[in-house]
């Protein structure tokens, strides 16, 4: 089925596939409508029947790809970074559900179109190493590589070398069709520029929702120490009425304390509502993209400008910070930064029930293996009611691709044959591998939910379809890592001067910002 050039996902886990790691025009912050829920679920259609509807309860969606369509045994040369682990294929069927659905899927494809998928797999996967790497072999003519697989945060750094393809031309050139539901549309939408989009993410990459950012809570804990808001169901409420605030978060958490070692000072072994180490995209970007505070907005003709140093932005940083150092019931220290072990402890916090909320990624129930109490989620706070969607980011580890960009002139030949395979990949990958990883693995095995009114399973839902990807947040390695701004001042300096901050950073982003922007419109 495939020959392996690089065992190197030998070793790991299911967990180390997910963990990761123009000037300014102002703007009023206003959340735009959310494009990424279900085709079931958009209106202005007539009512379904439920012939109409797939055994996950989605509206059928045709293939792109023609019945029939073969490549007569081609093979697939499918290069990963060394941090893809099993997302992308497994050595066998084991009696795992994901696992055989990966596998499945992968044999599948290679059978419904006639080709070999070939999986190559080389080091770099959390740096600029790989996909640098990647750009010197496209770029010498080779044409070893056809598909990409990387660390999306990364694998945008390679852009401007123009060794990714334009997927709007590979659509004209192949069954790439990336107006279907298994390609993640707040993504398209953001990366598309000038009619130009070189990496995107979909159904292929599992990571890409299951590392979307989320709050969880004790539910013990919230019903003995959080009656004043309804413990539990208040929660559950305020987020169905649209009230589950950063205030509203802040007014909860603020005065929950107790000096639990009794040593008479806050210290690690005490109580708190919440604690984080404020080093990465979790929390930080978390509550950054959650409160819809953006580095980059679209215009009315569809390009980016910086929206990064704005009213809104100043604000949430103050509402952070300020989260942060007047609460009793926050545990917080700028020594937490970059230290993994400050990390360990705060999970063991939540897990031993000395903290009420924790903020991670939605595959992180993979480690409260020893939680004894009952644990929900909720989605991220939203700026103010006003805010219509809850939204949420991905810690960047996450999946994408592109495919080689001498696919368009020198092998255009082999086009469509790349473009279609991603694009089936994609497709077996909604139909069979994510609703079995969503709706049984992650909903069923990891959320103690009760039977009857499955609140878990909304919050849940409600956070997958809040998604919000941005240009600025795409391209940040392009940018200067403008994206680490909101865990800078709150993590590593304690600061709500975002005036002082940027003013070190603004000259740099904008010429950075201002070359790309340009390298699209002379490409």
């Amino acid at each position: 089925m495939k020959k392996i050039i690089c065992a190197i996902l030998a070793a790991l886990t299911a967990l180390s596939l997910f963990s990761a790691c123009a000037k300014q025009k102002k703007s009023t912050g206003e959340a735009r409508p959310n494009t990424s829920a279900p085709a079931a679920q958009t209106g202005g259609k007539s009512a379904v029947t439920n012939e109409d509807l797939d055994e996950w309860g989605r509206e059928k969606v045709e293939s792109s790809v023609p019945e029939g369509k073969t490549f007569e045994g081609e093979q697939v040369n499918f290069v990963l970074d060394s941090s893809r682990g099993n997302e992308f294929f497994v050595e066998g069927l084991n009696g795992d559900l994901i696992n055989d659905a990966v596998y499945n899927r992968n044999l599948k494809v290679e059978n419904d179109l006639g080709i070999t998928l070939n999986y190559v797999v080389i080091p770099g996967s959390a740096s600029t190493e790989f996909s640098s790497a990647v750009a010197r072999v496209v770029l010498s003519g080779t044409g070893d590589y056809d598909l990409i697989a990387g660390n999306a945060y990364f694998l945008t750094s390679a852009v401007r070398s123009w060794c990714y393809a334009n997927l709007k031309d590979v659509e004209d050139e192949s069954s790439m069709d990336l107006t279907k539901p298994w390609w993640n549309r707040f993504y398209v939408e953001e990366a598309t520029v000038f009619d130009q989009i070189y990496t995107v993410t979909g159904d292929l990459a599992i990571s890409s929702v299951a590392s979307a950012c989320c709050v969880f809570f004790n539910k013990r804990l919230a019903d003995e120490h959080l009656s004043a808001w309804g413990g539990t169901e208040g929660l559950y409420k305020l987020v169905e009425d649209g009230e589950w605030t950063f205030d509203k978060f802040t007014e909860i958490c603020r005065d929950v304390y107790n000096d639990a070692d009794g040593d008479g000072q806050r210290s690690e072994g005490d109580f708190y509502a919440f604690a984080s180490w404020w080093s990465g995209p979790v929390p930080s970007n978390a509550f950054q993209y959650g409160m819809d505070a953006r580095i980059t907005r679209m215009d009315e003709n569809g390009v980016p400008y910086l929206d990064y140093y704005s009213d809104r932005g100043v604000d949430v940083i103050s509402k952070l910070y300020h989260f942060n150092t007047d609460s009793a019931g926050v545990l917080y220290n700028t020594a937490y930064y970059n230290q993994s072990e400050a990390h360990k402890m705060i999970l063991e916090k939540f897990v031993n029930a000395t903290l009420i909320f924790f903020t991670e990624t939605l595959y992180y129930p993979a480690s409260f293996g020893d939680m004894k109490d009952d644990f929900g989620l909720l989605p991220m706070p939203k700026y103010d009611k006003e805010q219509e969607k809850y939204y949420t980011s991905q810690s960047d580890g996450y999946s994408a691709f592109a495919l080689a960009a001498d696919l368009l002139d020198e092998r255009l030949e082999r086009c469509d044959l790349a473009g279609t395979t991603l694009e089936k990949l994609n497709e077996e990958s909604y139909r069979t591998v994510t609703p079995n990883y969503f709706e049984t693995v992650m909903k069923y095995r990891y959320l103690r939910t009760d039977a009857e009114d499955q609140k878990d399973i909304k919050m849940y839902d409600i956070i997958r379809e809040g998604s919000n990807f941005n240009f600025g947040l795409i391209y940040s390695s392009v940018l200067g890592n403008v994206s680490f701004g909101y865990r800078y001042m709150i993590g590593r300096d304690g600061t709500e001067n975002f005036a002082s901050f940027w003013g070190t950073m603004e000259s740099s982003v904008n010429a950075r910002f201002d070359a790309l922007l340009r390298d699209f419109q002379e490409e």
